[in-house]
C-alpha cells in the first residue's frame, strides 16, 4: 500500500498544550466533533475543534475512527498516568508516537528524513523535498504546514502567555538560527532550523525502551546500528547519548535486560521481551 500524507488537517493550528485532555474528554464522554456544540463544549473556535481532532489522531490518542487508544486511555484519563501532561517523559512519548504514526506527515518526514538530507533546511527546503519526492501537492499548503510543525517545537519566551508555545518545546528538538543572503540590493535575514543528533539528558530511559519495544518487534537482540537507525533518528540521539541511556537499562531490569560489549559491536539483549505498557507503568510509577 503506497504511503498517504498530510499535510493539512489541522487548520494551521499546532496542538495547544491541552488540546489533547480537552479532546480525549470530549470523546470519552460520548461526544464527536461534528456536534453542534462541539465549540461551546471544547471553548474553542469551529477550526480549532477540527484541529484538536487532528492532533488526536497524529499523536496516536484516537484511531481514524476517532476512538480512544489504549494509550490514550492509559495516559490521559483522569486518573491515567499524566493526563495533564506534567511529566517531561510524557512529551518524549507524544514525539515518539507523533513520527511514528505518520498522521502529521511533517514530522514523519523531517526526523526520519529531510534532516539527513539537509541537515540545516526552512520552510522552502521542506517544499522542495516533499514536491521531489513525495509527489505533487500544492507548495503554499506544504510550506503552512512546515510553519505548524515548528510551532509544535516551539519553545515559549520567558513571559510569553503559555498557550502560545509549542507542546513539544521543552523538548529542544529543533533549534533556529538566523543567516544573511545577500542579493543586489540588500541584505536580508532568514530562519533556518536544524535537529541535532546529541545527548537528550530529559529523555527517560524507559521511555526510550518503550519505544524500541514498539517500534522493533520480536527481537531479542538489537545492534545499536539497528536502534539508531529504528530509533536514534526519532529521538535526535548521537551513539554516545544511546549507549548512555541503554546502559542504565540493565539497573532497572538487571534479570532481565543486558547491553553487550563484544568485538565493537553493541547489542541490546533482553532474556524475555518485556511488556511495554508495563514499563511505561515503570516509568510513572517511579
Amino acid at each position: 500500500m503506497p504511503e498517504t500524507f498530510n499535510f493539512s488537517g489541522h487548520e494551521t493550528f499546532h496542538c495547544r498544550t491541552f488540546w489533547l485532555k480537552k479532546g480525549y474528554d470530549h470523546v470519552k464522554h460520548g461526544r464527536t466533533f461534528t456536534d453542534p456544540d462541539a465549540v461551546v463544549y471544547l471553548g474553542v473556535g469551529k477550526n480549532m475543534v477540527t484541529s484538536i481532532r487532528f492532533w488526536l489522531r497524529a499523536f496516536d490518542m484516537a484511531d481514524e475512527s476517532t476512538q480512544l487508544t489504549e494509550l490514550g486511555k492509559r495516559l490521559l484519563d483522569d486518573d491515567g498516568w499524566d493526563p495533564y501532561l506534567e511529566d517531561i517523559g510524557s512529551l518524549w512519548l507524544l514525539h515518539y508516537h507523533l513520527v511514528a504514526s505518520g498522521h502529521a506527515s511533517s514530522a514523519r518526514i523531517i526526523f526520519n528524513e529531510l534532516r539527513d538530507r539537509n541537515p540545516e533546511f526552512d520552510a522552502k527546503t521542506y517544499s522542495e523535498f516533499v514536491l521531489t519526492e513525495k509527489g505533487s501537492f500544492k507548495d503554499k499548503t506544504v510550506e503552512t504546514d512546515f510553519k505548524v510543525f515548528v510551532r509544535n517545537y516551539y519553545a515559549k519566551a520567558e513571559g510569553e502567555i503559555d498557550d502560545l508555545g509549542g507542546l513539544l518545546g521543552d523538548l529542544e528538538l529543533v533549534n533556529v538560527a538566523k543567516v544573511e543572503d545577500e542579493d543586489d540590493t540588500q541584505r536580508k535575514a532568514r530562519k533556518i532550523y536544524f535537529i541535532e543528533r546529541r545527548k537528550r539528558p530529559t529523555l527517560p530511559p524507559r521511555i526510550l525502551l518503550y519505544a524500541i519495544l514498539d517500534s522493533i518487534p520480536d527481537s531479542l537482540s538489537i545492534s545499536l546500528t539497528v536502534l539508531m537507525e529504528q530509533v536514534g533518528r526519532t529521538f535526535a540521539l548521537d551513539k554516545e547519548g544511546m549507549f548512555e541511556l541503554l546502559s542504565e537499562l540493565p539497573t532497572l531490569y538487571k534479570n532481565n535486560i543486558t547491553v553487550s560489549r563484544e568485538a565493537g559491536v553493541i547489542e541490546l539483549q533482553f532474556k524475555k521481551r518485556p511488556d511495554r505498557w508495563t514499563i511505561l507503568a515503570d516509568h510513572y510509577g517511579n
